[in-house]
């Protein structure tokens, strides 16, 4: 679930919803959004489709997030 503190990004306007993890791929740029919000916006490190997650380094951040599809949706560029 997304964390009450999370920073905000703008939300880029071209991006398509990701409706697969399995349609990622490392080196894909995401965001993942929930209520209207990007809350990580980054390059996908690694994802794990039987568990709904991509692992994302935010770039604003640098951290590697874990991103659930249970939590957000994502959207790739």
């Amino acid at each position: 679930m997304p964390v009450a503190n999370a920073h905000s990004h703008q939300t880029t306007t071209h991006a398509r919803r990701v409706r697969s993890i399995r349609s990622l791929r490392r080196g894909d740029i995401v965001e993942a959004r929930s209520g209207g919000t990007t809350y990580f916006r980054g390059e996908v490190q690694d994802t794990a489709p039987g568990l709904s997650t991509v692992w994302i380094r935010d770039e604003s951040t640098g951290l590697r997030t874990a991103a659930s599809m249970d939590d957000f949706t994502l959207w790739k560029e």
